[in-house]
């Protein structure tokens, strides 16, 4: 498939009735005024879209005080902006609001269009100029043509057109995380093909039949059919304003607002950490917790503010807040977003988002001023390795790590081999894909994990070892039992540490015994070697050898712990090397019968029922047998 032109959006801004909608029908044909109570009340109320040849869409945005809230969802994506003002009025509030907006959203691009020139002298015109030139001065619109135009003759519409095209030339492609997002401003249905939603194409790329999820209801649908321009389409790319027939999903369920997206990517938040802009303009002083209204993507949500370094914010001042919002949003690290005073509702600032999914701060805290200021400068490499430092003791898979911070799989990739590479994050492989852990916890770990065996061999100097179980349980409950197992296993790889069976030991470790204990362990060695299959119990094991009930039981622990002992039930307990006579005695027996009995265990190891039963439950667990109602067969697996 040949590849596509490059796509931009349009937008148009500036006060009621200075004749933006006329100005859209000039450029393209198309009147954008498509509601009834548009054409009813002579204003633009919702968004409007044209199209100025094959690859530019013009959003027409309201220019009413009410409804700034659709001129913020429609400027949020656009290339170039088109700030209208017209002759006869000049400068108005809207203007100089919706030149607020432009700025908050970090708008780069811009002409300024002078209307109405055909009903005013042009020395009117000219101070009107002037006044548009002191608005802009500090602005991106600063050194921007400047166009004048008749929207009744068309006088200057061919120089407006050829502006745009030149203008559009320089702007530069937008950074692309690969993941696909779309903000919803527009959302209807037709007949015959259902649910329709609209709105441009943030980052990735979307294909038909590719499923999509809708955000924030977390409902998954299926693309049933793209269109640019209205025109059908195979796929819709980053920049591109598109209509998405999506199927499994009622029209009633959508609003403007909501997103749809990659499956499993983005996840809707109700807190975000952001650096904030106070507007010069605000008329008074912002203080922290106020009510406010945040307008990001296509969104409008009611929230508050909690300003992180001081109690209040002057006007003109820019600091680190975090926003707590009534409603979930789909936000991304770097989206820009408006915030309007509560009651009565004008803009009063903006600015970036820095984390979209944070915990909760405490206030004046110098260490997470120094992380805002870590994600201000957008350095991802630093973003992974912090993701990770603050979530102690966990690890993640990159798909996770691109999710949080909603990082392209092919950028995650390369910072995170950066990471490792300078020993920053460790990696470690888990069922077969890799996921990561901070060096910082790694070490921490492994020092637990050093630490609690020292410990346990000081307290236990004749054990063998800690049992796994035990080590994890002194490492750290809350630590997730496959990370201690990987780091062990990377101990023991090292020779610092050495498994023995289920049990773990230093690597430097040998039970240490007094003279004393030798013996009274050599005693019990040769008695439970010597009864064979009809051991005595402990207590039957003191009167024997004339031992006290504290020795017998400290030296049946430390042969159980060197598994020379094997404890077939509470009280009885063969030597290792009579249990490998017994196995070896069934396998002869199976060698010419088929079955095994309790009775044929009785002339097999002469001894009575008492041991046979145990014998045989243990042989049953072990694998050697299968018990059948009340006989064994051998185990021929």
């Amino acid at each position: 498939m040949p590849e596509r032109t490059r796509h931009f959006v349009i937008g148009t801004a500036g006060h009621i009735d200075h004749g933006k909608t006329s100005m859209v029908i000039q450029l393209t044909g198309r009147d954008t005024d498509w509601l009834k109570e548009e054409k009813e009340r002579g204003m633009t109320i919702d968004l409007g879209f044209a199209f100025l040849g094959d690859n530019i869409t013009i959003i027409d945005v309201p220019g009413h005080e009410k409804f700034i809230r659709n001129m913020v969802a429609g400027v949020s994506t656009i290339d170039l902006v088109l700030l209208v003002i017209a002759a006869d009025d000049g400068v108005m509030p809207q203007t100089r609001e919706h030149l607020d907006i432009l700025n908050l959203l970090q708008i780069k691009n811009g002409i300024i269009v002078i209307t109405k020139t055909d009903i005013v002298e042009s020395d009117w015109t000219e101070l009107v100029v002037d006044d548009i030139q002191d608005l802009v001065n500090d602005t991106f619109l600063k050194d921007a043509p400047i166009i004048k135009i008749s929207n009744e003759s068309g006088e200057g519409i061919p120089v407006l057109k050829s502006e745009i095209m030149n203008t559009l030339k320089k702007v530069a492609a937008k950074k692309d995380k690969g993941v696909f997002r779309l903000p919803i401003d527009r959302v209807f249905s037709m007949k015959g093909f259902g649910t329709v939603v609209a709105g441009t194409v943030l980052s990735g790329s979307l294909t038909t039949e590719q499923p999509v999820e809708l955000l924030p209801h977390g409902i998954t649908a299926r693309v049933r059919g793209l269109e640019i321009h209205e025109q059908k389409v195979e796929r819709v790319n980053i920049g591109e304003r598109a209509a998405v027939n999506i199927a499994g999903v009622e029209k009633e369920t959508i609003g403007r607002g909501d997103v749809l997206a990659e499956p499993d990517f983005f996840k809707p938040t109700r807190y975000f950490d952001a650096k904030f802009y106070l507007l010069k303009s605000s008329p008074k002083k912002l203080r922290h917790n106020a009510r406010i209204r945040v307008h990001v993507g296509t969104n409008e949500v009611i929230g508050r503010i909690s300003v992180l370094d001081r109690d209040e914010i002057e006007p003109g001042e820019m600091t680190y807040v975090q926003f707590r919002l009534e409603k979930p949003v789909v936000a991304d690290f770097d989206d820009r977003f408006v915030v309007r005073q509560y009651s009565p509702v004008y803009t009063i600032g903006g600015g970036k988002i820095l984390n979209a999914h944070p915990k909760r701060h405490k206030r004046f805290s110098k260490e997470i001023i120094e992380q805002f200021e870590m994600l201000d400068q957008g350095d991802s490499a630093r973003m992974i390795e912090q993701f990770l430092l603050d979530r102690k003791f966990s690890k993640f898979a990159l798909q996770e790590i691109c999710q949080q911070l909603s990082i392209s799989e092919s950028d995650a990739e390369r910072y995170v081999e950066e990471l490792v590479s300078n020993g920053q994050i460790h990696p470690m492989v888990e069922k077969s894909q890799t996921v990561y852990l901070h060096q910082q916890h790694y070490s921490e770990i492994r020092g637990r994990i050093m630490g609690a065996l020292q410990e346990y061999h000081s307290t236990n100097p004749s054990k063998r070892g800690m049992s796994k179980t035990e080590l994890k349980v002194a490492v750290g409950r809350k630590i997730d039992p496959e990370i201690i197992n990987k780091i062990m296993e990377d101990l023991n790889r090292e020779n610092e540490v050495k498994f023995i069976d289920s049990k773990v030991a230093l690597a430097s470790h040998e039970p240490q015994f007094s003279e004393k204990e030798k013996q009274v362990l050599d005693q019990v060695r040769e008695l439970f070697i010597h009864e064979k299959f009809a051991t005595p119990n402990p207590s039957e094991t003191a009167d024997k050898l004339n031992l006290s009930q504290q020795e017998v039981d400290y030296a049946i622990n430390v042969l159980l712990d060197s598994y020379e002992l094997v404890k077939l039930e509470d009280g009885i307990y063969f030597h290792i090397e009579n249990i490998r006579e017994a196995e070896q005695r069934i396998r002869k027996f199976f060698e010419n019968n088929n079955e095994l009995t309790v009775s044929d265990c009785r002339q097999l190891f002469n001894n009575s029922r008492k041991y046979n039963v145990p014998l045989l439950n243990y042989f049953d667990k072990t694998g050697l047998t299968v018990r059948q109602q009340d006989v064994r067969v051998l185990n021929r697996s």
